[in-house]
């Protein structure tokens, strides 16, 4: 037997990942908005810098923008709000012992760092074994990825810190208010640990 397979196959499957990264991304930063108020506008900022700096990159080496390329983009989204999010955790946390806002957010983003770091050098570390071990489509996802990664350690320690810092000092921010979900926890889990491994 004999079967074409003309083009659009692929254009649709780009097209579907493109609605997908687009529906993602508005979930993302919707959330952000609503549950972190002023600071989620701030991770928004960085989050679209951070896509702009991974467009311009894409576009600097003429690359050309697959499923498997959107999908890194994707992923890269998640992990630049998970950079926003620790920090703000942090700042709230610091907010809590009775810190100022601005040794709050100083500490907030120092305390946030190492974690932030791990685990974007973890994922460049994975992407890059993908990018080694792997072939065309594999190549394509890890390429954006660690670019995406890169750009995001950038606008999550570096842009969203001097945004932040200089909302605050220049009192723009006062309170930094953001939502709760979860109260506060005491859940012992060094002493539960067995049951938890």
């Amino acid at each position: 037997s004999k079967r074409i397979i003309g083009p659009s196959l692929g254009r649709d499957s780009v097209g579907a990942g493109a609605m997908a990264f687009i529906i993602g991304t508005s979930g993302v930063v919707l959330f952000m908005l609503v549950y972190y108020l002023s600071s989620g506008v701030v991770a928004v900022i960085a989050l679209a810098l951070n896509l702009v700096i991974v467009m311009g990159a894409l576009a600097a080496f003429n690359a050309k923008l697959t499923l498997p390329g959107i999908a890194g983009i994707l992923l890269t989204v998640g992990m630049a709000v998970d950079a926003n999010v620790l920090i703000f955790e942090r700042i709230r946390e610091e907010k809590a012992k009775g810190r100022t806002l601005r040794l709050a957010v100083q500490a907030g983003f120092e305390r946030a760092f190492v974690t932030i770091i791990d685990s974007n050098l973890t994922t460049i570390l994975t992407a890059l074994i993908l990018y080694w071990f792997g072939s065309g489509p594999m190549r394509g996802f890890a390429v954006t990825l660690i670019m995406g990664i890169t750009a995001s350690l950038f606008t999550s320690l570096y842009v969203s810190r001097a945004i932040i810092e200089m909302l605050v000092s220049k009192e723009i921010i006062s309170k930094m208010t953001m939502l709760r979900a979860i109260g506060e926890t005491k859940i012992g889990f060094m002493r539960i640990r067995p049951v938890t491994y």
